[in-house]
């Protein structure tokens, strides 16, 4: 079937979380050295190095669950405590360099939509940088129940467009999230090697992306790609 419909992940792909991942990053290890004596940015980075190996679906609660000895309670409660900590000097968004060219690419092609974890506040920064007519619709993680990696939140993010899954390539960061399961319902997949998870691998052959990019620079010639054949 033709492609018609391009879905980007937010973060990594639409938005550069750099900033944010170094902001949590820090307010975890302020969290745990209290409990954890001696831990640093070199152990956190081992912790959440594994658990994207182990295709985590949530690495930073991992990183605080992991060393509370499976204590489910305290350990929402000291995560809660590092994400308090974080949103009180939480950066603003930012977008990817080099997205807002492929975005208008894209649209001038494709219909475009989100299928990422991030609410209202993306569309408020793509219309702040005139983006927001590059939308075909504007449904975020808000106008549904379920969410990653459910394969449903996809299913129902075309069904919501009125397009078939077959019919769409799906853009993420991350192979357990957005190659599996987008695949899973038959769309093809774009991967970015960005952000925390640029270093995931694929296990299986099926889980592997129909193409990968180190740079968002290039992905609407990617796409266009895809959709020839």
């Amino acid at each position: 079937m033709k492609v018609t419909t391009v879905l980007l992940d937010a973060g990594g792909v639409i938005l550069d979380e750099t900033e944010h991942e170094a902001g949590i990053a820090a307010a975890i290890v302020a969290g745990l050295r209290p409990i954890v004596p001696g831990y640093d940015l070199d152990a956190y980075r081992r912790d959440t190095d594994e658990a994207v190996r182990c295709f985590v679906p949530r690495v930073y609660p991992y990183v605080v669950f992991k060393h509370l000895g499976r204590d489910a309670a305290r350990s929402e409660r000291v995560f809660a405590e590092c994400m308090a900590a974080w949103r009180a000097d939480r950066p603003p968004l930012r977008l990817t360099a080099g997205i807002e060219d492929e975005l208008r690419r894209l649209a001038s092609r494709f219909r475009v939509g989100l299928a990422g974890q991030y609410g209202a506040e993306i569309l408020d920064l793509l219309a702040e940088h005139d983006l927001l007519d590059t939308l075909s619709w504007r449904f975020t993680q808000d106008d549904f129940d379920i969410t990653k990696p459910d394969p449903r939140f996809y299913e129902r993010i075309a069904a919501a467009a009125g397009v078939s899954p077959s019919e769409c390539v799906m853009v993420g960061d991350r192979i357990d999230k957005d190659v599996i399961p987008a695949r899973m319902v038959g769309m093809k997949t774009v991967r970015v090697r960005l952000g925390l998870h640029r270093e995931q691998e694929a296990r299986l052959p099926e889980e592997q992306p129909d193409t990968e990019l180190t740079t968002v620079s290039g992905l609407a010639k990617a796409v266009e790609r895809l959709a020839l054949g």
